[in-house]
């Protein structure tokens, strides 16, 4: 071990990192065992005439004490005399320092030298210092601890002070001057004296950025050498009230692209890096946590440690087949040497849609119904004296009026969430153990029901220990165990079903119950109410235990930088799903007899009863890895590390369905990295994966996925240091390599093997029309099936602007080949009545990422920082194997992959002469107030084609997120929009037009719809929603530009204030910091479109509505 001295304080600067390895390396962070340390740790020494240099290095030799101290502070040149046996290093010091106006403080085993208080100078004083004052200040934390030791120095001299155990200093100063204050592991602080007397000094935590280390593909890197497209995130950014950790991804990261498509209890979100780049099987990204594929919706973000995605060839290339759509790494917490630290949150929520659906009132829908019998044949369905009663609820069981939403749904649901943790650990054993409870409940209104509780929830408890034990100085292992339950309950129906029903049912088509409690039911349609309350209920239950034992072993004993690691992990997954039906006696009202009783018919059969049906599932998985990493530096100069490892994973269904299923599915590979830097300035790194699967045919079961990448830190090279206050951070990256993909889908499994039906046949003759029976190919194998490969280009800069604000950004382009689809160009004449699964789809995908962050400690009281991110893509289908089509707008190549389709409308009809004067429209008789559409190809029919590409698909191709954070005081604020643009989809059902048939089928609408809509009282040809109708009439339905919204929106993602109450109040009742915090999700939500949210994966509404929550809570540690 080595003294730190440092001749100033600017030379903190580059020597913290250094010195944090050192901390790590020697295990000489605070321990569970540390608060002892101090007291039973015993030294002898013997010297006669040494320097107190001398004494610090041989106290070090004998113990695991590091010295740190300022020049100018001490004289460590002072010769002494020293006898001491088997005595602790208090003692030590004391006989050390008497005499002396040094004192010191023991931090765990770092040992601070500094002045006693008042006498403190670093540097000589000036003669005249008349025109000082005395001004005195106390350096603080980030968390409000005393700072002993910290340096002091008025800006432009060698005039100073260093801080005393309550990290107090004193110092002569003059108005004008500037101090400049220092610590070990902190960001230099610059206060201006002017008119202050004191002050407090509050530090920030220093991560220099270029040291700074980055999770990468099978370890970590310094983020200077990390040439790969690599984006992270800090796991309290992921801290919201939801249930699953996908839906907190969406603008928090650049190149992520995530859609929570439905808001009910217990949902997560669908989420991709970079878009979608393949219209094959499989688009969704390797998820690793802990470097086992696991879901990340089984993550407590309270557990997170870091938070990485991995996005081009260069950072997934070791991944072989299962980094093609890129990778998300996600490592958990771990102990650390240092006492008990207990940290606990408890949260409490409440949530309602962000958009509620404003339906046709029963007057708006009558006035619809008798507007499209009039139509029809001339007659009023409502006469007046019915109409009226509808409407001043005269009878509702004959003449209902009912607010359906009202009826299913109540304003609010709540949530609540907890997780407790405890981590420490000594220098041999450190442990991280959490404990998180999560419970939701929906929006639905149910009554109260003696046989079962039909309200919706979902509860999750989770469960997770760490723990790292030094078998020797070299050897570690590593525990990891984690379990999660899950409970979901659901309603004895499709839960999008009754919420679809609420909206579709017409206000005037049924009671909820009869008067007299008789359960009231249609005998066309339905009654959400009957579906809410009387179907019974289903309840899903998920299990899920994970195991991990990891071995690393320190081969530096053989050569320096080389260590290996064996791991293994099994999974555990078991599902049910408990069913209990109900199907209960229902009823149509047919009047009223002469007394006035209800006439009741019954038109179901049922009973009180609940059947039961119980159906199970489950799977384990288990991995074995083992790898050797070598990094070493040389001469100072030349930095080299690479990497090699081997992988075996399994898969196994425990539930199979037929014996197919039942094999367990394997992968098996090698992976390698080599790279090398020079001075941090020229970086060059390549990786390869080499991996089996058995979905290909033997001979085609093995592929090789390489990619390299090239990297200058240009603000590295001397030329630049003129520069580098303005621009401190500058590098050029770029990469290459191709990525394979084996789940590709197809028909089914083992592809490769051709299947015979002997109850099949062929077609055959003109149309395909004359079939004979016999033995024929059911699916033709391709022995030839394999990959499918993404070939990946990335280029990229890294700059940084007065080391307050970084900029990242890549432009992007993948080809994908071989993309696993059925051939369609065969003619029928060939006589094949089942194609074959080829290796033939193109596809291409390109854009840009970017990410722009800034922070800045103002003064003391107060630090800002912001954050923002942005990505675009576009993909292109570039070959599918389809028939070429007449006119090449109706050809899917040369579009994005889903591209909307549809007529180009030009307005409405607004006359018979007009109909008459316009190309024939194929989808039945039009009449003044239908839609109008363009004659694309020009032979005066409108038709299938002349039907184009319109708009953009229903996932984003821009996506972003920006914020800002501050802390003043006690007090801390943050605010996050997140949004998403070019997007749409198209809208229709019966919530936007109507529906076809008699009142009973008839379905309800939009109140927009009803207020906007085409009359013949109002013959607006520009009126946002067409004629309603009534007989079967397709003509207004067809997919067209008409339909067609835009559903571009920001949100108020997230919104959070704080408040941490005073150290001094708190600490006398044993606890270190106390904040109690009020939080939101999905506050705001802007749009131009109205009609619901934006988000939801529905051209109708119908589905559960995404929710908005406000949170208040409160985290302790202790």
């Amino acid at each position: 071990m080595v003294n730190k001295r440092f001749s100033n304080s600017w030379s903190i600067k580059y020597r913290i990192m250094k010195i944090a390895a050192l901390f790590l390396i020697l295990g000489i962070n605070a321990s569970l065992a540390s608060s002892t340390y101090s007291q039973s740790a015993t030294l002898s020494l013997k010297a006669n005439n040494k320097t107190v240099q001398e004494i610090f290095s041989e106290i070090e030799k004998q113990s695991e004490y590091v010295f740190f101290y300022y020049d100018g502070i001490l004289d460590v040149n002072r010769k002494v005399k020293l006898d001491i046996t088997d005595q602790t290093v208090d003692i030590i010091l004391n006989q050390l320092f008497t005499g002396t106006d040094n004192t010191y403080v023991i931090k765990d085993r770092q040992i601070f030298i500094s002045k006693k208080k008042n006498t403190g100078l670093i540097g000589p004083l000036p003669l005249k210092a008349q025109d000082r004052s005395s001004f005195r200040g106390k350096v603080l934390d980030d968390l409000g601890e005393p700072l002993p030791g910290a340096a002091i120095l008025v800006a432009g001299s060698t005039r100073g002070v260093t801080t005393d155990l309550d990290g107090s200093f004193e110092l002569e100063v003059n108005k004008s001057d500037k101090l400049v204050i220092s610590y070990l592991g902190m960001e230099d602080q610059e206060i201006v004296i002017g008119n202050q007397n004191d002050v407090v000094i509050r530090m920030k935590p220093k991560a220099d950025e270029l040291e700074e280390v980055t999770v990468v593909a099978y370890g970590k890197q310094k983020k200077a050498s990390v040439i790969g497209a690599i984006s992270t995130i800090t796991s309290e950014q992921l801290q919201v009230p939801v249930a699953k950790l996908s839906t907190s991804l969406a603008g928090q990261m650049a190149g992520i692209v995530a859609i929570q498509r439905t808001g009910e209890p217990g949902a997560g979100a669908d989420f991709w890096i970079r878009g979608i780049s393949s219209f094959g099987a499989n688009n969704t990204p390797l998820i690793l946590v802990d470097g086992i594929e696991r879901s990340m919706d089984l993550v407590d973000p309270e557990d997170i440690a870091t938070f990485s995605i991995l996005k081009d060839a260069t950072a997934t290339a070791l991944y072989g087949v299962r980094g093609a759509n890129g990778i998300v790494l996600i490592t958990t917490k771990r102990g650390r040497e240092a006492k008990p630290a207990i940290n606990a949150r408890v949260e409490y929520g409440i949530s309602n849609p962000t958009v509620t659906p404003k339906m046709a009132n029963a007057s708006q829908w009558m006035d619809y119904y008798n507007d499209i019998t009039l139509q029809g044949n001339g007659q009023l369905a409502y006469q007046p004296v019915e109409y009226d009663k509808h409407v001043n609820h005269t009878d509702p069981d004959l003449y209902p009026n009912v607010d359906w939403w009202d009826t299913t749904f109540r304003n609010i649901s709540n949530n609540i969430r907890a997780n407790v943790n405890v981590s420490g650990g000594g220098k041999s054993v450190r442990y991280y153990v959490a404990g998180s409870f999560y419970s939701e409940n929906g929006i639905f209104k149910p009554v109260k029901n003696p046989q079962y509780d039909p309200q919706v929830g979902y509860k999750k408890i989770n469960f997770r220990a760490n723990v790292d034990i030094n078998v020797t100085r070299l050897t570690e292992l590593s525990l990891s165990l984690s379990n999660q339950y899950e409970i979901k309950n659901r309603l004895g129906v499709a839960m999008e079903s009754v919420y679809n029903n609420t909206l579709a049912v017409p206000s005037v088509a049924v009671v909820p119950v009869f008067s007299d409690g008789s359960l009231s039911r249609p005998i066309v349609g339905t009654n959400p109410y009957l579906d809410l309350n009387y179907t019974g209920y289903s309840a899903d239950f998920w299990n899920n235990a994970q195991s991990l034992i990891s071995l690393t072993q320190d081969f530096s004993f053989i050569t320096p930088g080389l260590k290996g690691n064996a791991k293994f992990s099994w999974d555990a997954r078991n599902e049910s799903t408990l069913d209990k039906r109900k199907s209960p006696v229902t009823y149509d009202a047919l009047g009223r007899d002469k007394e006035g009783n209800l006439i009741l018919h019954q038109n179901r059969d049922g009973n009180d009863f609940l059947s039961l049906a119980r159906s199970n599932r489950g799977a384990q998985t288990w991995n074995f890895e083992t790898s050797l990493t070598y990094d070493q530096v040389f001469n100072d100069d030349h930095r080299v590390n690479g990497l090699f490892l081997f992988n075996i994973r399994e898969y196994t269904n425990n539930f199979p369905t037929d014996y197919i299923a039942a094999f367990a599915n394997r992968n098996i590979g090698i992976a390698g990295r080599a790279a090398y830097s020079f001075r941090d300035k020229y970086f060059a790194e390549f990786n390869f994966g080499y991996n089996g699967s058995e979905n290909f045919a033997p001979g085609k079961r093995f592929g090789f996925f390489p990619s390299g990448a090239l990297g200058y830190m240009i603000s590295n090279e001397d030329f630049w240091k003129p520069l580098s206050s303005v621009i401190s951070l500058l590098k050029i990256k770029g990469s290459y390599g191709e990525i394979g993909n084996d789940k590709i889908g197809g028909d089914r499994r083992f592809a490769y093997n051709t299947e015979m039906q002997y109850t099949g046949g062929w077609n055959f003759g003109r149309d395909q029309a004359k079939w004979i029976g016999g033995i024929a190919t059911g699916h033709p194998g391709n022995p030839n099936v394999s990959w499918e490969t993404a070939k990946k280009t990335d280029v990229g800069f890294e700059l940084g602007l007065f080391h307050r604000i970084k900029l990242s950004a890549d432009y992007f382009k993948e080809k994908r080949e071989g993309i696993y689809i059925q051939q369609q160009s065969i003619p029928s004449v060939v006589g094949i009545n089942v194609t074959q699964y080829v290796n033939l789809g193109k596809m291409q995908n390109q854009g840009i990422d970017m990410t722009l962050e800034y922070e800045q400690q103002v003064n003391d009281e107060l630090y800002i920082s912001g954050r923002g991110n942005f990505t675009f893509n576009r993909n292109k289908v570039l070959y599918d194997d389809k028939p070429s089509q007449q006119w090449p707008y109706l050809n899917d190549v040369g579009f994005p992959m889903d591209q909307h389709r549809g007529l180009v409308a030009i307005g409405l009809f607004e006359s018979e002469k007009d109909i008459a004067n316009s190309p024939t429209q194929t989808f039945g008789p039009v009449r003044p107030g239908d839609i109008k559409y363009r004659d694309i190809d020009g032979n005066g029919i409108i038709d299938s084609n002349d039907r184009v590409p319109m708009g953009y698909t229903t996932i984003p191709e821009i996506n972003y997120g920006f914020g800002v954070s501050l802390r003043w005081r006690r007090f801390d604020l943050s605010v996050f929009f997140q949004g998403a643009t070019h997007v749409g989809r198209m809208i229709g059902g019966s919530q936007v037009y109507g529906s076809d048939g008699s009142i009973l089928s008839l379905g309800n609408f939009y109140e927009e719809v009803a207020e906007n809509r085409w009359t013949e009282w109002n013959p607006d040809p520009n009126a946002k929603y067409p004629r309603m109708w009534m007989s079967a009439f397709d003509n207004n339905k067809q997919q067209s530009s008409y339909w067609w919204r835009d559903m571009s929106y920001i949100r108020l993602k997230n919104a959070e204030i704080g408040y941490s109450l005073p150290k001094e109040l708190i600490q006398k009742i044993g606890l270190s910091t106390i904040r109690f915090y009020i939080q939101g999700v999905n506050l705001l939500t802007f749009s131009g479109f109205k009609l619901w949210d934006p988000e939801l994966n529905t051209g109708t509404g119908g589905l559960y509505p995404q929710m908005r929550t406000a949170a208040i809570g409160m985290n302790v540690n202790f």
